[in-house]
């Protein structure tokens, strides 16, 4: 994308003086050089506030006493493009703005505004076709949508930065505005596309979805297995009621039991009557019960029984195998045996003299190994005993549960058998007790099969895997990782022209550090802040800015300006600088190494910008005069501000009238 600055405009208080106007040239090192308190160091505030930044910085007094508006002349592919802010007064900023847009722009005499930050904000993120579209929606408050606004780190560089060993890029040196261009770089560095963001926020909803519904679903379920247990209740409580003659049969299917408790449901209070016949048929199937409860109380204590033995048998046999271990080590004296016998007529153990000692000694190593082995074959407790333990375990718990069912069972009919024989069934309590039955069915309906709840979840489901298969957080990885690479291999180039210690050490850009380590010469990793002095700042500063528009101009997804503002970089060089006590500022002048090292900024950048084809607008604010630079094919002196009433404000502007 062509973004690049044409002019900076300033329009003075006083009504009667015209615009100042500085302009730079589009494929060049455009250098303003001069004095301290000229207003070099007011350049990147301007048009950083004319972007629309929260705040201006721009300095107070001079400047701002001075001046009502402050605009930047921006060139882009066919056009032009004017944006003025007006000076903020006491306010930290204002949203009053002027803009202008055509293919030719002549410069109007006095300015007033005809829009707003917000209208502005809204035109720049169309024209760097910027996404509208959350980073990272399931990362923290930080995480906004992506605006032009986060590509300002790649376009300036201050005095405090350009060589700032802890800061790597312009306003990363806050939290807010640190963890923003974390999140921005996969967006910046081409990994993620708006298509792909639009798929992550739409994933990130989907799934939060998806899990309120399968909360919603387990709530229901877990209502529902508890209601399952309790249809048989249902059914004699109804039958009891005189609403079905249905008795319950445990070999329906669970459907065919709620069929049958929706047909229930249906009938009309009127409909219902109590019959003796029905205090005898639960009267008997309460008898049922407790034989069945009996049974499976027997079952379950004689289980309780076999594992309990099989416990202690477990146990003994573990230390038993305990015992045969500590034997066989006192038995292993065989191969010991064999050892003993130096000479075949004298006895080890005696040490007398006689005939067949080694056939004898041979024969009693023999009976020992023999014993060894009965005791090394001992078995260890067999896995089938361990399987068999667990079925005992399972078949203890199935039982319980069954036992427990059944005891709940028989409480709700000795219940029932109080109320029948009482005849305390009322209308009422029919008209209650059938509207907890509809309730019950219909939380059994919604998670049933082909119920709205599973339907919504496949639906879900099919949408989140057509997301996930835009959404490939690997091939994201990759194209991280390549992009890296590219920057690292070019920061390396440029800072070979550049004064730092060790040029050839390999250099990588730490994403989530925002900042770059470099590998010495014994293998270990230093980043940034590490290295040491001054000069190694500076160099990958320029190096590593420079590289990232390098990168930018390979890519198209997003557009970034093509321009990068640095703010005296020979500052590290200061120190050095030396005065005649009766000279001018004007009359300073580098030490010769110093000279060298500022002369090789302006010659990696001019090599640069051969390298890119003249892609990148740089424009250098400086306090070092043309005799560093020299006559470089790409250098270009925009205005020299020193001696009188050479400054970036002109004298009559705060002259009193």
């Amino acid at each position: 994308m062509k973004f690049y600055i044409d002019s900076i405009l300033l329009w003075p208080k006083k009504t009667n003086l015209t615009y100042r106007r500085v302009k730079f040239e589009p494929d060049k090192i455009n250098i303003i050089t001069g004095a301290s308190r000229t207003g070099k160091s007011t350049i990147i505030p301007i048009i950083d506030y004319c972007l629309g930044s929260g705040k201006c910085t721009i300095p107070v007094d001079t400047i701002r006493n001075a001046c009502a508006w402050f605009g930047v002349l921006f060139s882009l592919e066919d056009e032009q493009l004017l944006l003025c802010r007006r000076e903020p007064g006491n306010q930290m900023a204002t949203g009053d703005m002027f803009i202008l847009r055509n293919k030719e722009i002549v410069i109007p005499e006095t300015i007033d505004t005809n829009t707003t930050l917000a209208e502005v904000k809204n035109v720049l993120n169309e024209l760097f076709s910027m996404s509208f579209l959350d980073l990272d929606p399931t990362s923290n408050n930080f995480s906004s949508h992506p605006s032009y606004r986060d590509f300002m780190a790649f376009l300036f560089q201050p005095q405090n930065i350009v060589a700032n060993a802890d800061v790597l890029f312009y306003k990363a040196d806050t939290t807010e505005h640190r963890q923003k261009l974390i999140n921005i770089f996969p967006y910046a560095l081409g990994a993620v596309t708006p298509k792909v963001l639009a798929a992550r926020q739409e994933l990130d909803k989907l799934k939060k979805q998806r899990d309120r519904l399968l909360h919603d679903i387990k709530t229901i379920k877990d209502v529902s297995e508890g209601w399952k247990q309790e249809v048989a209740g249902w059914l004699a409580q109804a039958k009891d009621m005189g609403l079905t003659t249905a008795h319950f049969n445990e070999y329906l299917s669970f459907d065919d039991q709620v069929q049958q408790l929706e047909s229930i449901v249906e009938k009309v209070e009127t409909d219902t009557q109590l019959v003796a016949s029905n205090i005898k048929d639960s009267s008997a199937e309460l008898v049922e019960l407790r034989k069945e409860e009996q049974d499976i109380a027997s079952q379950l204590f004689a289980l309780q029984k076999r594992h309990t033995e099989m416990l202690q048998l477990r146990n003994s046999m573990g230390q038993y195998e305990e015992s045969l271990q500590v034997q066989l080590q006192r038995l292993e004296i065989s191969a010991w045996l064999k050892t003993l016998c130096k000479s075949d007529d004298i006895c080890p153990f005696c040490n007398s003299s006689h005939s067949g000692v080694v056939e004898e000694l041979d024969v009693l190593c023999q009976a020992v190994e023999e014993i060894e082995k009965s005791t090394g074959n001992m078995q260890h407790i067999p896995a089938a005993f361990e399987r068999e333990l667990q079925v005992v375990e399972t078949e203890i718990e199935y039982c319980t549960e069954k036992l427990n069912a059944i005891r709940n069972r028989i409480r709700e009919e000795s219940g029932r058998n109080t109320i029948i024989a009482s005849k305390k069934y009322t209308l009422e309590g029919i008209a209650h007790f059938l509207g907890r039955l509809e309730a019950s069915i219909k939380t059994f309906q919604r998670v049933g099969k082909n119920s709205d709840l599973e339907n919504q979840l496949n639906a879900l489901e099919d949408r989140i895997h057509e997301l996930e298969n835009i959404v490939h957080e690997s091939e994201i990885g990759r194209k991280i990782d390549a992009a890296t690479k590219y920057i690292n291999q070019k920061i390396v180039k440029i800072i070979e022209k550049l004064d730092v210690e060790h040029p050839d050490n390999p250099v990588e850009f730490i994403i989530k550090d925002l900042t770059i380590k470099v590998k010495n010469a014994s293998g270990r990793d230093d980043y940034l802040w590490e290295i040491g002095s001054a000069s190694n700042w500076l160099a990958y500063h320029i190096g590593t800015i420079l590289a990232f528009q390098q990168f930018f101009q390979t890519r198209g997804s997003v557009s970034i300006p093509n321009f990068v503002i640095f703010d005296q970089p020979s500052q590290v060089y200061f120190p050095h600088l030396s005065h005649n006590t009766t000279s001018s500022e004007e009359d300073v002048h580098f030490a010769d190494e110093d000279k060298l090292a500022v002369q090789k900024i302006f010659v990696a950048m001019d090599k640069y910008l051969q390298d890119t084809k003249n892609a990148v607008q740089i424009i250098v604010t400086e306090h070092a005069d043309e005799d560093i630079w020299g006559d470089l094919p790409s250098s270009h002196l925009v205005e020299r501000w020193r001696g009188s009433n050479k400054k970036l404000i002109p004298s009559e502007w705060i002259t009193p009238d």
